[in-house]
């Protein structure tokens, strides 16, 4: 499945969530039963904002859930210990520097806390019987397994004397992608956690079993351990591929600070990582997409009974079915690497990408800085530019923006008073003479304009035809037009017009993401390309708006 096909059922999956969330609130006039109705649909757009993969932890307290996550991430980050956590989710994403967000119990704000104080809000120490009303902790670390999308859940214990740990993670299977049981030497496959599997096994798609503390024990007991899990998770989950992993957190993470090939060998934690890492590689946007798929289907078949959700229902049949057609229910094989695509940007100062925007909006601002300065202190210059009929209306308000106002005083009252003589002129003449008037104006910033846009247009069509893919520029579409009606070649126009699309595709993803992220209210995941895309989308269908105003009409044929 190529990216592109990915990021389409996607953008088709929003729209679908959209107008379900639509419909579940539309005759809710109460402001906080409207936000009750708006937040499960808010929740599938934030899935898909942060086309997020759900790697849940799970299993009894104190079997080491943290310390394996610690040892995956490198890092020694989550709060680990004897003593149960609180009832409380803990995400953990990628992030450029490392920070915690807070999510609040009937809030849409989130706090902020450094990393060092996260066991204030997560353990039962700091936050007892979760007092703080927390509904989850999301911490960002600049860790690789995380880069694609990964999300590291670590829930509460099982079977702890808090009953509503157990409840807090048995009511979160809904949201796992892929679960992996943590269960441990001492005592393994509890009764509670064997119930979780069985709770588990009719919506999670994939099962990860993992035997921790093989520290504890000999060699020769591992194996009679692992048996015995092995046995009973084929029974349990109705398949005969498991393979439960034996591992020691603890040696694993010391093995990665310390750089102990060896002690990371014997750890198992390697052999664990790169199945891990191999599945999620092969099988993750199969599963996000159809897992995301049975998420918004659940949310539609719970909406009230109108015209509208039936065909809401279909499409997103329809959507299912494109899945299956992409090949993703097929056996897999590692992914193909998507064809590069090209990506227009607009710079710091908001400049547009299109090739030949750039040297006019450079050529005449050139222009413009000489020429203000010479209708600031020359007479001639002064006589010139009123009989020309000054500036065209956009070209003035340029002018005004780089010219002080002892400037604009000295230069233009010889166009107003000829402008002032022109009309006298007019009022005592008949109408007919108007238009021979007015076709004297000439704007001598338009002419630079032209000018710059001739020599473009030329250099461009040379510079495609002697291309064979035609990649050197990307343009606005009015100035596309003008560089086609002079390429002779059909291949090259070809290929320019498959780069220009390609382009204007790509923006119209970002912009669709940032409208997701945007609904979602996950603004803060917004990169600069998406961030950009509002204007660069405008831009490259009517050009830059100092360029390609209403006011400046040529007729470019």
């Amino acid at each position: 499945m190529d990216l592109k096909t990915y990021e389409q059922i996607k953008f088709a999956l929003a729209e679908l969530v959209r107008s379900g969330q639509l419909i579940a609130t539309e005759r809710e006039n109460d402001s906080k039963k409207k936000h009750d109705a708006e937040q499960p649909w808010r929740d599938l757009l934030a899935r898909l904002a942060d086309d997020r993969f759900t790697v849940v932890f799970a299993g009894r307290f104190n079997r080491g859930k943290s310390s394996l996550m610690n040892a995956l991430l490198a890092m020694d980050r989550l709060p680990t210990g004897v003593v149960p956590l609180t009832s409380v989710i803990t995400y953990v994403r990628y992030g450029t520097s490392e920070r915690v967000l807070l999510d609040y119990q009937g809030s849409g704000l989130r706090g902020e806390a450094r990393l060092e104080e996260l066991p204030d809000y997560v353990t039962e120490k700091g936050n007892p019987a979760n007092v703080k009303r927390l509904r989850s902790a999301e911490i960002q670390l600049p860790s690789e397994i995380l880069r694609r999308g990964v999300f590291l859940v670590d829930t509460p214990g099982l079977g702890s004397a808090i009953f509503e740990n157990t409840r807090t993670t048995e009511s979160f299977i809904p949201e796992i992608d892929v679960l992996i049981l943590v269960t441990s030497y001492e005592s393994p496959l509890t009764d509670d956690e064997i119930r979780y599997l069985q709770q588990a096994s009719s919506s999670v798609r994939a099962v990860f079993i993992v035997v921790n503390k093989q520290d504890t024990v000999p060699i020769e007991t591992r194996k009679e351990v692992l048996e015995f899990v092995n046995s009973n998770a084929k029974s349990l989950l109705n398949e005969n591929n498991v393979k439960p992993f034996s591992v020691s957190a603890r040696d694993g993470l010391r093995a990665k600070e310390t750089r102990d090939e060896e002690l990371l060998k014997s750890s198992g934690i390697l052999e664990f990582e790169n199945e891990l890492l191999q599945f999620l590689t092969t099988y993750r946007s199969e599963l996000f997409l159809v897992t995301m798929c049975d998420r918004v289907l659940g949310r539609l078949e719970s909406l009230p009974h109108t015209e509208a959700a039936p065909a809401l229902i279909s499409k997103l049949k329809e959507v299912r079915n494109r899945i299956g057609d992409s090949g993703l229910d097929s056996p897999r094989q590692p992914g193909l690497v998507p064809a590069q695509i090209p990506r227009a940007r607009i710079d710091a100062r908001g400049i547009t990408p299109c090739e030949i925007c750039r040297s006019v909006l450079h050529d005449v601002l050139d222009f413009m800085r000489q020429y203000q300065y010479d209708l600031s202190t020359s007479p001639e210059t002064q006589e010139v530019h009123a009989r020309q009929g000054g500036f065209c209306p956009q070209h003035t308000w340029h002018y005004e923006q780089i010219a002080s106002p002892r400037g604009v005083c000295t230069a233009y009252p010889r166009l107003l008073n000829l402008t002032a003589k022109s009309l006298r002129t007019l009022a005592e003449s008949n109408d007919s003479n108007r238009d021979a008037e007015l076709m004297e104006y000439t704007c001598p910033a338009c002419k630079v304009r032209w000018a710059t846009e001739d020599r473009m247009v030329a250099s461009l069509a040379r510079k495609v035809q002697n291309s064979s893919k035609g990649e050197q520029s990307t343009l606005c579409l009015p100035h596309l037009e003008m560089v086609l009606v002079k390429i002779d070649q059909a291949s090259a126009r070809r290929n320019l017009l498959i780069r220009q699309a390609a382009v204007l595709e790509r923006t119209a993803e970002d912009m669709q993401r940032y409208a997701i992220k945007h609904d979602a209210l996950r603004r803060h995941l917004v990169s600069k390309e998406e961030n950009d895309a509002p204007l660069l989308g405008l831009q490259m269908l009517v050009g830059h708006r100092n360029v390609n105003a209403i006011f400046t009409v040529r007729d470019i044929l």
